[in-house]
């Protein structure tokens, strides 16, 4: 009778092994923390493109021919049980746990080469993906499978200590993996690294270090519970006014015991947490033993606040993996179970350390942009200044608080700035008019200056308004030099019908008559031969207060004739006055403005000129020129923004405010 008994095949290797991580600084990691384990000071690796293989050496404790066998060849070795609790040279908690991560190898690689000395003994071994696949195919119930021992005539040169691991035949390409890269992500995986811990790491013989994590050098704002001076050294860039904050460790109630230490930083934009290829650091990492296990727990919190945009750090739980209890890792060991009470312990008293911290980022960054700003910007103060009571209270704290808003460009930034300004005058002649309401002195002082105080801030208004238009003529005149086609130079026309007359402004229209109006534009554009649609002037028909406007346009150096002009110009006309005798205004004028760059070419003759300006009035249409335009737009405001500036008490603000703006774009 056959026994019962548990059966375990190698098929486990396809689960265990070959599927168990996905990229490449994951099996790198498990290599190198077992150099830990094996008291080595120094691990090198090297990545080998050419030759499709990557080799990782350390100067640890070797293994003899009995512990390759016994240890590193068995699938499930338990190191801690074995081995003890600390190693043996320099006192270390030991990483590895379950005895499985030695089998990430053959996640990125076929074939697996591994050489160790200890006591003088040497030992090589080379496992290949196809030999066990192979021996599964024959016999799916085996259990063992003999390992190729490498001949002394291939050991490898310049080897005499620890263990050398060679992975060949990669799955993975290296071409997109950067030394670089690979040191940046192994940094971000390992606390432990750096000559502190006597443990150092080189790739492609550049040692391995804290600021390879590259965030660090982008933390502003610095929270440190327990001993990290390699961190705080690391973070070169932090607020000169804010020094780190020494926190005490978070407590558990659960286990009443120090739970978590390390430390947690904010940056001055969010964009600084994004590494290559667009890679998210923004994150809080958790530690166990020095060695990442859950990649990200600001998931798990779901925090839906600004502030945590700007959210980075490292927070170290040893004590969750103390040997006497239920290990709380994935069988990957990349991330923790999230349904063990000693997870939810850990969000609970990060949620309410990162309330604190939340807090006081609000308010730094209030007290810290507000400075930044007045520093960079003198005349905000000098407006700070001339407010009065709650409002500037309110002003100053406002200031500060646009140091938090995202904004993509800089001029977005200088906008909502000048906005700001505008807004609390405003505030603040509200509150002088409410000052009116309760007033019973019949003196006519404190009544006129508020009544000069709203006349000043409509001043400011206009000004700002005229500044606007002086950039938008400029805007013309690069559009024009450039020669774009007329679409583009309509389009920007129907947007600042002011342009064509300082009187108009467009005025809400019905959809509908616009519509209309296009469509019929459009149909009789298709019902044109190729040649004649080529000649046509560009036409768009626009509303504006009291009239009906119909423009013809085109290119600055284009010369056109009065005769076709006129022509497609009654077309027009008489198309567009059937529309609008529909419309909701059938009384209104019909306006036409034809905009041309050259004068036409009956105008080259006084006479043909003159009856040229007959057919043109018989349709009700004038001609404007770009340039007469623009240098009679541009004259007329900066002659006002000239005499504006000298009386608007705002205005040398805001100027101060674009040349600002101007530095940081």
């Amino acid at each position: 009778m056959r026994p019962l008994q548990i059966t375990i095949g190698l098929n486990v290797l396809e689960h265990l092994g070959m599927n168990l991580y996905s990229n490449v600084p994951a099996v790198l990691s498990e290599i190198v923390a077992n150099a830990w384990d094996a008291d080595a000071r120094t691990v090198k690796v090297e990545l080998c493109p050419e030759n499709s293989e990557i080799v990782i050496e350390d100067d640890g404790s070797g293994m003899t021919r009995d512990e390759v066998i016994d240890r590193f060849l068995f699938v499930g070795f338990k190191r801690r049980d074995s081995l003890g609790a600390r190693t043996p040279r320099f006192g270390r908690l030991p990483m590895g746990r379950k005895g499985i991560g030695k089998l990430s190898s053959f996640s990125i690689a076929d074939v697996v080469t591994v050489f160790s000395i200890r006591d003088g003994e040497c030992t090589g071994g080379r496992m290949d993906v196809k030999t066990i696949r192979k021996a599964l195919e024959e016999n799916p119930r085996e259990q063992a499978i003999e390992v190729f021992e490498v001949p002394d005539n291939q050991w490898p040169d310049n080897f005499s200590k620890g263990t050398r691991i060679i992975l060949s035949d990669l799955r993975k390409r290296l071409t997109s993996m950067t030394s670089i890269g690979l040191r940046q992500r192994i940094a971000r995986r390992f606390s432990v690294i750096g000559p502190s811990n006597e443990f150092q790491v080189f790739v492609n013989r550049v040692e391995v270090t804290p600021s390879d994590r590259m965030y660090l050098q982008h933390v502003e704002y610095l929270w440190v519970y327990g001993e990290h001076d390699d961190i705080v050294n690391s973070c070169k860039n932090l607020h000169e006014g804010r020094p780190p904050v020494v926190r005490s460790n978070f407590l558990s109630e659960e286990h009443g015991s120090p739970l978590i230490k390390g430390w947690i930083g904010t940056v001055k934009h969010p964009n600084f947490l994004k590494g290559d290829n667009q890679e998210k650091l923004n994150r809080l990492a958790i530690f166990m033993r020095g060695k990442l296990c859950h990649e990200d727990i600001l998931n798990d919190l779901e925090i839906k606040e600004l502030y945590a945009n700007y959210l980075v750090g490292e927070i170290h739980c040893n004590e969750l993996d103390r040997d006497e209890e239920v290990d709380m890792a994935t069988s990957s060991r990349q991330a923790l179970k999230r349904d063990d009470p000693r997870f939810e312990a850990i969000l609970k008293n990060l949620k309410k350390e990162l309330r604190y911290i939340s807090n006081t980022w609000s308010e730094w960054r209030r007290e810290d942009g507000s400075k930044i700003l007045v520093k960079e910007v003198p005349a905000i103060q000098k407006w700070l200044d001339s407010l009065e009571g709650d409002v500037r209270k309110k002003a100053t704290r406002w200031i500060g608080k646009l140091n938090n808003i995202q904004v993509d460009h800089s001029k977005d930034l200088i906008e909502l700035l000048k906005a700001s300004v505008l807004t609390f005058e405003i505030y603040a002649r509200r509150m002088q008019l409410d000052f009116l309401d309760g007033l019973t002195d019949e003196s006519i002082e404190p009544i006129l200056k508020v009544f000069n105080d709203i006349d000043s801030l409509e001043l400011s208004y206009y000004g700002q308004i005229v500044k606007f238009r002086v950039d938008v003529i400029r805007k013309l005149e690069s559009l024009i030099a450039e020669n774009v086609k007329e679409h583009q130079l309509r389009d920007y026309l129907y947007e600042h019908l002011w342009l064509l007359d300082p009187s108009w402004e467009r005025a809400k229209t019905t959809e509908t008559v616009e519509k209309t109006i296009r469509k019929f534009l459009e149909d009789d554009t298709k019902s044109l031969t190729p040649e004649e649609r080529h000649a046509r002037i560009d036409i768009g028909y626009q509303r504006i207060v009291g009239a009906h406007v119909i423009v013809e346009l085109k290119r600055a150096e284009v010369v056109v004739k009065v005769v076709d002009l006129v022509k497609q110009i009654t077309k027009y006309r008489t198309g567009a006055q059937k529309i609008l005798r529909k419309s909701n205004h059938p009384t209104w004028p019909l306006e036409i403005i034809v905009l041309l760059g050259r004068p036409p070419r009956e105008f080259e003759s006084s006479v043909e000129a003159e009856v040229a300006q007959n057919l043109l009035d018989a349709v009700n249409a004038r001609i404007v020129y770009y340039d007469q335009l623009l240098s009679s737009a541009l004259s007329a405001y900066q002659d006002y923004l000239e005499k504006h500036k000298k009386v608007d008490r705002l205005f040398r603000i805001f100027e101060e405010i674009d040349d600002f703006s101007m530095t940081h774009t």
